[in-house]
């Protein structure tokens, strides 16, 4: 029997196709994108909340969360954990505590040590999984279908999932190079997606408030004087990796391994070309290409010039060291005196997981001529205080975390100045935070160094 044949038996309206998620399953929406959520799907699991109890749905850095899954009235049919917390619902339901949302940190390349002994605990919780939803390009004359331009861990959920359900969108681009293939005989049922204005979520994502456009561009230019030519980046999500952009047009034969940022109009205009990278040379290296409008989808829809990977692969830091000349460009929230590097969330507010950040900061840190470069305006509007607040502090806001431990700490940059931390005692680390924090801080910072650091 042909795949043609399949393909077609397979297909089901998402009403139907999503009947075989049971009470007590554990259930993955589009792992690691919005771009892979499955709109038709998790509207058609939202619709069943009545009949269900205690699905676990992990809908990490998904929009599925928004589409009704976590409505008033679903609390005993759904749990949602989430490893990144992109989705506004998601983040204010664990802001208020809210027991149907809980927030797992992890880093992404762990996942195999899941295969494991003694990982039982953690194979139930962030692979094993009953039904796997995400969206997929249709199929090509062999069979072969992609997940469009975001990967991520989707080739890892779709093999260990008992039953997997494919949501078809057509309008997906292409991106052809590494790990993005699979038959879609490994997909159970499928279903058509339906439109939803993904780009009206993300409007607005990387524009720069008023109040720290002259701050962010000195703080840019400062970054930008820390990328050599012929380097290779790796762009962070948050402010500093994407304002940094104009500031690296002078710049000669860029390389680029990332997660997900990529500036395509450096690619465009040839600044990031990968000419002088010595693994993948000529490519781009992520696991995702990140877009916020239809032109951009077109620019790397069928383009070879990106090797996309599973994030196991690609973000992991023994495969991100291999490049000479390594630079990792991240946005903290909050550093302290030490070097400690917080990413995830001020207070009780979550901003974010740390996605690939630590992976490959760790990776560029071990390469040949690597570093690491945190960049921050020096303070912060507070909307829980209302009033501004320095981002260089002496301890988290509580209950604040390590994402990054200050072991890793590299350069940190404000609009103040560069901290160079690698190598310095507790009291230099402390004095060059010091000397690039906000000047209304700065008193207060050197008070609190003299309780901890002198007799």
């Amino acid at each position: 029997m042909s795949w043609q044949k399949d393909y077609a038996d397979k297909y089901r309206t998402p009403d139907e196709a999503i009947k075989v998620v049971k009470s007590g399953d554990t259930v993955r929406t589009g792992w690691g994108s919005i771009f892979t959520t499955p709109w038709a799907l998790s509207m058609a699991l939202a619709r069943r909340a009545p009949e269900l109890e205690n699905v676990k749905l992990d809908t990490t850095w998904s929009l599925a969360a928004e589409l009704g899954l976590l409505a008033p009235g679903t609390e005993k049919a759904f749990t949602v954990y989430d490893g990144f917390a992109y989705s506004r619902t998601t983040m204010a339901k664990m802001q208020a505590k809210d027991e149907q949302v809980n927030y797992f940190p992890i880093w992404a390349t762990f996942l195999p040590l899941a295969d494991g002994p003694h990982r039982e605990d953690m194979r139930k919780a962030v692979r094993d999984t009953d039904v796997a939803i995400c969206q997929i390009s249709p199929p090509n004359k062999q069979g072969f279908i992609t997940f469009g331009h975001q990967l991520w861990l989707m080739r890892r959920f779709v093999t260990h999932s008992k039953i997997v359900i494919g949501e078809v969108n057509p309008e997906l681009p292409i991106v052809p190079g590494g790990d993005n293939w699979m038959h879609v005989d490994n997909f159970d049922y499928l279903v058509d997606t339906m439109p939803f204005p993904l780009y009206d979520a993300l409007a607005g994502l990387s524009e720069t408030p008023p109040e720290e456009q002259e701050a962010s561009e000195v703080m840019c230019a400062l970054g930008a004087e820390l990328v050599d030519d012929g380097d290779c980046v790796m762009f962070g999500g948050g402010a500093f990796p994407m304002r940094i952009w104009p500031f690296l047009e002078n710049k000669v034969d860029l390389g680029c391994h990332t997660e997900v940022v990529i500036p395509l109009d450096l690619i465009q205009k040839g600044v990031i070309n990968c000419r002088r990278r010595n693994i993948v040379p000529g490519k781009v290296s992520c696991t995702a290409v990140g877009t916020f409008n239809k032109e951009e989808e077109a620019l790397i829809d069928n383009n070879p010039f990106f090797d996309i990977r599973d994030m196991t692969t690609n973000n992991a830091a023994w495969y991100v060291r291999q490049n000479d000349n390594m630079v990792a460009l991240n946005a903290p929230l909050e550093v302290t005196m030490w070097g400690e590097i917080g990413v995830e969330r001020v207070g009780m507010r979550y901003f974010r997981g740390v996605g690939g950040q630590v992976e490959m900061l760790v990776g560029a840190l071990y390469a040949k001529n690597g570093r690491s470069v945190h960049g921050m305006v020096s303070r912060k509007w507070s909307e829980s205080e209302q009033r501004w607040v320095s981002s260089i502090v002496p301890q988290f806001t509580y209950p604040g975390a390590a994402s990054i431990p200050r072991h890793f700490a590299d350069f940190v940059i404000t609009e103040y100045g560069v901290a160079s931390l690698m190598g310095k005692t507790e009291r230099e680390r402390a004095d060059e935070l010091i000397a690039i924090a906000h000047p209304d801080y700065r008193e207060e910072l050197r008070q609190e160094m003299k309780k901890v650091l002198y007799a």
